[in-house]
């Protein structure tokens, strides 16, 4: 393995490094069958220090998963994802056999809050846990014990990986090591082998294809259209009551205390920065010159002059309310210090409490009075029309007492445009998002279209999404299967050139193979970028192989020479993004040692004859 390999030469220094990087992924196994005669039984995919993974209970997790993506298993095999998945179980049954080693056990207690939190979404009505717990069961198929077994392993699993990925210590010299992977470039020697150089001599037949198609139709679907009916209310439209002087004039009575206006000081101000220059507006208002001009003279500008203006007591600093209210009209007050700076007031006079009179205040009153009834009229009415909505009334009777307005839109999509010149892009939006989440033909509750629109959406008719017919798509379908089989034959010459050139059958000047240095982990143009981590993490000196996507073809090279940059010193920047990917390496770190305890094999022969589907009749 390579993780085990680079304990040894000159990369062993490195090798936490090159993890935190993500040029190392973990590799159980290799192009040349090294795990051949290991007691891998023929329907193990995989065994982790003696327990089988096998093949059907891992093709149900994977197809699951594939199914989601819409990936189909030769794709997937051919990209990685099958091994990726493989790795995913690997390290989890890694983890639980460390766990149970070390002797890490759950509480009971802590079991049955996971397991009563997983329960939870199926407690329906009174139904209690119990009964919760056995309808779980049920659709499981399994037994009680069964399921805080796995509890328990999950969830012990999740704190050690967690633990071990959350240690923060980075010894400096790592420090060092990881800033040296981070420059290291690579010799390598490459040939490229694309998938179009394989050429179909036979033909799939219109059943053959057709078989194909079906495996993959998901991949060719109609999608799922809705015609709906919108029903838009425009609140602005809705007709208003009046408010007449009878009204206001009632209102006005009733609330007379509300319109009391308190002793208030008329005043005319300036707010000086300057404490000495404050003094000297003071002194000059005192000696008869206005106060815009006196400010205007101290400071060289009138921009502290602050006006004319009326307080009441409470609307003032009791350090300015009280010599404001008890001085006399053209008294100078000040300079006075506050937050802002020094303040120098004159008062002008005092005005008496007194009531506002009707005249003075009928507009105001008015305005609210239109206000509020307005609102409570909308919200009557929106009130009345959510009732008749949940008792199925239709739209257009709704529209006989209110301003609603109906708009039909056929066909959509759920990522349609709108296509309505008289309707905004954003609320198409909104409605478009309601009509696919609705689960029937109900109208759904009036929700915010704008300020003054309210909006429900009906759906009227649902085509369920289905496959496009065959016919349709066969042309398409042929480029696909020929696509496919091309890779499948691809990949099937890649791995034998990579055993003969292993076993020294062949020399790898046959491939006419390009030589490439200085590659980084960067990149390099002449090398696919969704390779270039295959080749940054390789052992150097042996063949292997990189399926790339971007380039519809398979790279065969090895790495020829590795050169590390000297005497590196990370930068402050660096460090810190070493530190903050050191739970990576600290947990890959405890993956490299767990193998070490618990040998694991892949049968890859099992993985490449399940999921690598050969091609019926096919040649170069």
């Amino acid at each position: 393995m390579l993780l085990r390999s680079m304990r040894k030469g000159f990369l062993s220094a490195i090798f936490l490094g090159l993890l935190v990087l993500g040029a190392v992924g973990l590799i159980f196994s290799d192009w040349n069958g090294m795990f051949q005669g290991s007691g891998l039984g023929k329907t193990d995919v995989a065994t982790v220090d003696g327990t089988p993974i096998k093949i059907a209970e891992f093709n149900s997790r994977l197809t699951r998963v594939l199914r989601q993506q819409n990936i189909s298993e030769s794709v997937a095999y051919q990209m990685g994802y099958v091994n990726n998945v493989l790795e995913g179980e690997i390290y989890d049954m890694l983890v639980k056999k460390d766990a149970a080693k070390l002797g890490i056990r759950l509480e009971d207690r802590i079991v049955a809050e996971q397991v009563k939190s997983l329960i939870a979404p199926m407690k329906t009505g009174n139904m209690t846990d119990r009964d919760a717990l056995k309808r779980f069961l049920e659709m499981q198929g399994m037994s009680e014990k069964q399921l805080v077994a796995i509890m328990r392993d999950d969830t012990t699993g999740q704190i050690l990986k967690s633990t071990v990925a959350s240690a923060d210590y980075v010894p400096n010299a790592l420090i060092s090591d990881m800033a040296a992977a981070k420059g290291m470039s690579r010799t390598i020697e490459v040939a490229f082998l694309p998938n179009s150089s394989w050429a179909i001599k036979a033909q799939p037949t219109d059943a053959e294809l057709e078989a194909y198609y079906n495996d993959r139709s998901a991949n060719y679907m109609n999608p799922e259209t809705r015609d709906i009916t919108v029903a838009v209310l425009d609140t602005s439209e809705i007709k208003k009551p009046s408010v007449t002087d009878a009204d206001i004039q009632a209102f006005y009575e009733d609330n007379k205390d509300s319109f009391d206006i308190p002793e208030s000081a008329e005043v005319e101000r300036s707010l000086i920065a300057d404490e000495a220059k404050a003094k000297q507006v003071a002194d000059a208002v005192k000696a008869g010159k206005s106060m815009k001009d006196a400010v205007t003279e101290a400071t060289g500008s009138d921009k502290d002059y602050q006006g004319k203006n009326s307080f009441a007591k409470d609307g003032l600093p009791e350090d300015i309310s009280n010599p404001v209210f008890a001085a006399k009209s053209g008294d100078v007050i000040g300079p006075i210090q506050s937050a802002f700076g020094y303040h120098v007031i004159q008062l002008i006079g005092m005005k008496e409490a007194h009531t506002a009179s009707l005249d003075s205040v009928k507009d105001k009153i008015r305005k609210e009075m239109e206000e509020e009834k307005s609102s409570n009229t909308v919200f009557d009415a929106t009130n009345d029309i959510e009732d008749r909505l949940a008792n199925s009334e239709a739209y257009h009777s709704i529209a006989k007492d209110y301003p609603l307005t109906m708009t039909s839109f056929k066909a959509l999509k759920n990522n349609s445009k709108n296509d309505k010149a008289d309707w905004d892009d954003k609320e198409f939006q909104t409605v478009l998002n309601k009509a696919f989440a609705q689960k029937d033909n109900a109208p759904s509750e009036l929700s915010d279209l704008s300020s003054t629109k309210l909006y429900s959406v009906r759906v009227d008719v649902i085509a369920p999404a289905k496959a496009k017919p065959f016919a349709e798509v066969k042309s398409e379908i042929l480029k696909r299967w020929t696509a496919d089989n091309q890779s499948q034959n691809n990949l099937i010459a890649a791995q034998k050139q990579v055993d003969d050139l292993t076993s020294g059958k062949v020399a790898f000047e046959t491939l006419n193979p390009k030589k490439l240095s200085a590659v980084t982990a960067a990149g390099n143009e002449a090398l696919a970028k969704d390779v270039t981590s295959r080749f940054m993490s390789a052992e150097q000196g042996k063949f292997i192989m990189a399926i790339s996507n971007e380039k519809d073809g398979i790279y065969i090279g090895r790495v020829t020479s590795v050169t590390l940059p000297q005497n590196t010193k990370p930068t402050a920047e660096e460090r810190k993004n070493l530190e903050a990917n050191a739970s990576t390496a600290n947990y890959m770190a405890y993956m490299e040692s767990l193998q070490a305890k618990y040998p694991v094999t892949i049968n890859d022969a099992l993985l490449a004859r399940t999921y690598s589907k050969q091609p019926s009749d096919t040649a170069q």
